[in-house]
Parts: C-alpha cells; sequence; structure tokens
C-alpha cells in the first residue's frame, strides 16, 4: 500500500512539472491570465543591478528599459533571462494593446499569483493611454493576460559581455541582444586550435567554464536556443587579446519567425430562393412490340469414315550368341573342426540346514 502511494505521487509530480513546462514554452495563440506590478522610478528600467547579469544595457537601446523581472515560474532559476513576453491590460486606464517586455531580473517574493511580472516603470506606464500613466502605477498591482512571444532586438547583433572577475583560466560572460527565443540550451566556447567546450549556466544570463588551465585566444562561441534548438555560431568574436569587462560585438543574430494573424472572415448570409418542385405525372405504360425471330435450321451432322491403317510389318533381329569363357575357382581348403572335450564339473555338496520347529 506504502509503494502504490509513492507511485502514485511521483505520478501527481510529473504532471505538476509537465503542467509549469508547458505554461512555460512559446504560445502564440492563447492569452494566460497573470498578476503584473511594478518597481523602480516611474520612467525608470527598474533595477541596472538585475539578476540576469545584464548590467545597465536594460537602460540603452534596444532594450530602452521595456524589461521585467519574474516570478519563479517565470524566471525559472535563471533559465527565463532574456525571454520575451506580451502583456495586454484590460482595465479602464489601458490602451488594450500588448507591451513587450524581456526578463532581466528575479522577483522571488511575487508568488501571490502562479505567473507574475514586476515590470519597470516604464513598461508599466506604456499600457495606459496617454495621460493616464501615473493613475495606472497608482492602481499597484493590476490582473492581465499575457503571451509568450519571440524577441526582436531592430539592427541589433549578439553580443558578448566578458564578467570582470574572468581570467585565461575561468571564462565567464553573459550573452545580450538575443533574437527569437532569448535563452539558451546550450553554451559552447572555442579557444584558439581547440575544439568545443561545453559551459555551465550561472543562475542568469551569465555561463561559465572553469577549465583549469590558460585559454588562448581568439575565441568562438557557438549559441543553441532552448525552445527552437536552432544552432548559431559567432565567429572569433572574443578576441585574442580579450579584456575582463569588456563588450565584444558579432556580426550575428537569431532569425525571427514572422507570423501573419489573419483577420476573421465574417461571410454575409445567403438567402436562397424556395425551389418549386413541378409534379411528377406517372408515365402511360409503355406496351414492346413482340419480336419474331426466324427459326435456326442446322446442318446435319455427317459421320466421318472410319480409318484402316496399314499393318507395320517389322524385320526380325537377330542377335550373336555371347560366349563367355568358363570360370576356373580353386577349391577352399577348411581346416577339420576339432571337437572340444567335454567339461565334468564335481559335484557341490550341501551342508543340510536343520531349522528349528515352530511352537505356536
Amino acid at each position: 500500500m506504502a509503494l502504490f502511494t509513492c507511485k502514485y505521487f511521483c505520478f501527481i509530480v510529473a504532471l505538476f512539472a509537465i503542467s509549469l513546462k508547458l505554461c512555460y514554452c512559446h504560445n502564440k495563440t492563447h492569452w494566460n491570465d497573470a498578476g503584473i506590478t511594478w518597481y523602480g522610478e516611474r520612467e525608470g528600467f527598474g533595477s541596472s543591478g538585475g539578476a540576469c547579469g545584464y548590467g545597465d544595457a536594460v537602460a540603452k537601446p534596444p532594450y530602452n528599459c521595456m524589461i521585467s523581472a519574474g516570478g519563479p515560474s517565470i524566471y525559472q532559476d535563471g533559465k527565463g533571462c532574456g525571454t520575451c513576453y506580451e502583456v495586454v491590460c484590460h482595465h479602464p486606464f489601458c490602451t488594450k494593446r500588448p507591451v513587450k517586455v524581456m526578463i532581466s531580473d528575479e522577483c522571488p517574493g511575487c508568488t501571490k499569483s502562479a505567473v507574475h511580472f514586476d515590470l519597470s516603470g516604464r513598461a508599466f506606464g506604456a499600457l495606459a493611454k496617454p495621460g493616464q500613466g501615473d493613475q495606472l502605477r497608482n492602481l499597484g498591482e493590476l490582473k492581465v493576460k499575457y503571451k509568450r512571444v519571440f524577441c526582436e532586438h531592430p539592427n541589433s547583433k549578439i553580443a558578448i559581455h566578458i564578467d570582470p572577475g574572468a581570467n585565461p583560466y575561468y571564462m565567464s560572460f553573459a550573452v545580450k541582444f538575443v533574437n527569437g527565443d532569448g535563452n539558451f540550451e546550450c553554451v559552447e566556447v572555442k579557444p584558439a586550435g581547440e575544439a568545443y567546450i561545453k559551459m555551465e549556466a550561472m543562475r542568469s544570463a551569465v555561463w561559465k567554464l572553469n577549465a583549469g588551465r590558460a585559454l588562448k585566444g581568439p575565441f568562438d562561441v557557438r549559441l543553441t536556443s532552448a525552445v527552437t534548438k536552432t544552432v548559431l555560431v559567432a565567429k572569433s568574436v572574443i578576441p585574442e587579446k580579450w579584456n575582463p569587462g569588456a563588450i565584444y560585438h558579432s556580426h550575428v543574430n537569431f532569425a525571427v519567425p514572422k507570423f501573419v494573424h489573419k483577420k476573421p472572415v465574417h461571410h454575409k448570409p445567403i438567402h436562397r430562393k424556395p425551389i418549386h418542385h413541378k409534379p411528377i405525372h406517372h408515365h402511360k405504360p409503355i406496351h414492346h412490340k413482340p419480336i419474331h425471330r426466324k427459326p435456326i435450321h442446322h446442318k446435319p451432322i455427317h459421320h466421318h469414315k472410319p480409318i484402316h491403317h496399314k499393318p507395320i510389318h517389322r524385320k526380325p533381329i537377330h542377335r550373336k550368341p555371347i560366349h563367355r569363357k568358363p570360370i576356373h575357382r580353386k577349391p577352399i581348403l577348411r581346416k577339420p573342426i576339432h571337437h572340444r572335450k567335454p567339461i565334468h564339473h564335481k559335484p557341490i555338496h550341501r551342508k543340510p540346514i536343520h531349522r528349528k520347529p515352530c511352537h505356536h
């Protein structure tokens, strides 16, 4: 009974994990419920020291302060860094148009709702109608609809921001301005003259590699997106003589799939005139004329005359007699059989057995 209960509990936990994963994947057609708040300055970018490690880049193009901190179900222990979402508000102060934000920070205390976004002041105000941004912020918390979308940073290429604590023995960097999925399943680095080495995620947008030996540049960086599994290589993006804290720009970025949202087509109702069928009149019976056929006269069959075969006379075959030479065999002389002497067995004398009488 205890074993059955344990298996049932594990099954429930697995279903719960799958449901969380489904909420995290791209959803292009359905809007889901979420709660939102805001933090930082009213027109600010939230926090420059976000948990994802983007620094003050969130206040500059292409991010332009349109960022958000994510609750536990969105932040996903750092796996949600760089992902993008559309949020739409239906409050009377809101425009009811979706606003796109990128996850750059963590909100560990945002657990009041299953999904929560803690927007920057500017992103929260972007939901409001013109002139009503402060009134919307004063509400503090709202219920909204959200969905996962592809990130799109126009005219931007992927950049590698080297961690200030990196050195030849310890490589660490954050990947910025990523189109498409925004996050990665795998990040690999290729030192000069070596093969690709897999890096380790640091619960943020920063990836690290503790090689235990000095690595020489230039470095190639190979990125595998988390959802679409697209692979992109930034060739020699980190130069041979690199510096900790520096930002190096590549010449590549992920393509953004284009989705065409067609408006629903409303067809006008078609009014058809009723069809009046003419009554069906029964046809007169058809009387077919009898068909008179001429009789067929077959010719009589004449029997064939018997065929008399001539007898075949064959000449007798005279075979010559075969004269065989007589075979003279030598007589076989057998040795005489000597009779064996009779065997005389000695008589066996047994002692008489004296049995005791049985007394009843």
